[in-house]
């Protein structure tokens, strides 16, 4: 398959999330040569912005486009995320189907390329599959089972459709699943969009398990990494003695705080050469979304005062430094804490180094 028909991802996003959104299609246009984004906009302020910054490389698409009177029903009795996550297979399918794509690659809009994807899908493709999913990576520890159990193995961040008989099976009965029943809570065996894919490989030919370590890092295994190197554009990182290229990374559960800082969501942030790792890949990923959010004021007046959490709310107790000395004791919970404290919740300025300046449309600038 050429590469022009490999390399064709879709995403979807609202208004909210426009600077994570713009942030990975950066990232995307700094390390992809040849590709094709279909953005599903999720409401019509994000929809107006985008159809007006005209980005190359995109299609742009409105919700309205894949909206039937049943998804109105759904819409009506789920929150905001758990509507996005039942119109995931849904968009996917519109892109195939209505496009007539030879392959769609869904991908989450919090998530940002560190150097090109194409070795994940040529992977699904030499295969011999049609469906390709990325795993959790969860460590192999006593809350292993537990977590596989309430959340699934396999993370929809990254998953790869062919157009064929087989691909397109998989899909349908995935967008009738979420139709039925997509909420963000653990239920008989369910939760969200993410269960549905472990019982895939078991139900269905033509399912691959991706092998390549450097799709899906994100807050939940940084730990289980070490640094290796920078070359060029690229960072390497090791897993067990082992290097390999980072693929992408799954900025899940990051907020600003109102008071100024930023909660990163590390799940081990107090683990040996986590600062390290933190100012690296955050530190690149903040400095894009703040000149994103620099460009959006400044050129459509988009502020996200409403998307800032409330670190009071957000951490409440259950981070103090009694816990960590009841837990760990008074001198590894005092050196615990003050690494949550250093690692996790953080000034953003603090991770960022440089100014730039980032122009996506081709019109000049407003003003």
């Amino acid at each position: 398959m050429p590469i022009r028909e490999m390399m064709v991802f879709c995403t979807l996003f609202d208004s909210n999330y426009l600077d994570r959104g713009l942030a990975l299609y950066w990232s995307m246009r700094k390390h992809i040569s040849v590709f094709k984004l279909y953005i599903c906009a999720f409401d019509s302020a994000c929809f107006k912005i985008l159809s007006d910054m005209e980005l190359e490389n995109v299609v742009l698409l409105s919700v309205e486009d894949i909206m039937t009177s049943l998804l109105k029903e759904k819409q009506k009795e789920r929150s905001r995320a758990e509507f996005c996550w039942t119109c995931t297979p849904l968009v996917i399918e519109y892109v195939l189907l209505k496009y007539g794509e030879k392959a769609c690659t869904y991908i989450d809009a919090d998530i940002y390329f560190f150097s090109s994807p194409l070795c994940i899908v040529q992977e699904v493709i030499d295969s011999g599959c049609s469906v390709g999913l990325v795993i959790h990576r969860f460590e192999r520890n006593s809350e292993y089972g537990g977590r596989i159990f309430s959340v699934g193995k396999y993370c929809i961040q990254f998953n790869t459709f062919l157009n064929d008989e087989a691909g397109i099976r998989v899909l349908s009965d995935w967008k009738q699943n979420c139709l039925e029943w997509c909420y963000a809570r653990y239920e008989d065996g369910k939760f969200g969009d993410q269960k549905y894919p472990d019982k895939w490989r078991q139900k269905y030919s033509g399912v691959h398990e991706s092998q390549n370590t450097g799709a899906g890092v994100a807050p939940w295994n940084l730990h289980l990494y070490s640094y290796y190197r920078r070359d060029r554009e690229n960072i390497w990182l090791q897993y067990q003695g082992v290097p390999f290229q980072l693929i992408f990374y799954h900025f899940e559960g990051f907020k600003y705080l109102s008071n100024g800082k930023m909660y990163l969501n590390i799940w081990r942030p107090s683990e040996r050469g986590m600062s390290r790792k933190i100012h690296i890949l955050y530190g690149e990923y903040l400095k894009v979304v703040a000149l994103v959010r620099n460009y959006l004021t400044e050129e459509y007046g988009v502020t996200f005062e409403q998307m800032y959490a409330d670190e009071s709310v957000l951490v409440g107790k259950s981070q103090s430094l009694k816990r960590f000395w009841n837990e760990e004791g008074l001198i590894d919970g005092g050196k615990k804490w003050a690494a949550y404290w250093t690692n996790n919740i953080c000034f953003a300025k603090c991770l960022m180094k440089g100014n730039g300046i980032i122009c996506f449309c081709k019109k000049k600038s407003k003003k």
